[in-house]
């Protein structure tokens, strides 16, 4: 018998990839980051995703912004530490994209967990989706 594998996920920030930006007197942010590790595509893993998101964002004053968007993506040969191409290097890789949260007023009202540029799961209402991401 083989011990048990150990799935491991952290979320790392890109460096310089936080945009601010103003829509007419509406602060908004919008925040990028990766993922290390293996994700499943299951419930549990879903919230172990939440609270890695969860944990790097407390430090953020959500409520000050408008909107406030976070998108995380799995870690590739492109998206890594290294990663240096800004939010528009970004473009073409929605099939990396892993979650996308938006929190509108302070309040979160989108939670989506992706796979190859399809939304399959939103975590506010905790059911399975079917449709394709679209930015």
């Amino acid at each position: 018998m083989y011990p048990k594998q150990v799935r491991r996920l952290s979320i790392d920030s890109f460096i310089s990839v936080t945009y601010e930006f103003k829509a007419g007197e509406n602060k908004n942010r919008i925040d990028y980051f990766y993922a290390e590790g293996n994700l499943s595509y299951n419930t549990a893993m879903y919230e172990k995703l939440k609270k890695a998101i969860d944990d790097k964002t407390a430090s953020v004053p959500i409520k000050g912004y408008h909107l406030y968007s976070i998108y995380v993506y799995k870690q590739t040969d492109v998206i890594n530490k290294q990663y240096k191409g800004g939010k528009e290097g970004l473009d073409g890789h929605n099939a990396d994209l892993l979650a996308y949260v938006r929190y509108s007023g302070g309040k979160p009202d989108i939670f989506y967990i992706t796979e190859n540029g399809n939304v399959i799961y939103d975590m506010l209402s905790g059911k399975e989706e079917n449709f394709e991401f679209d930015q």
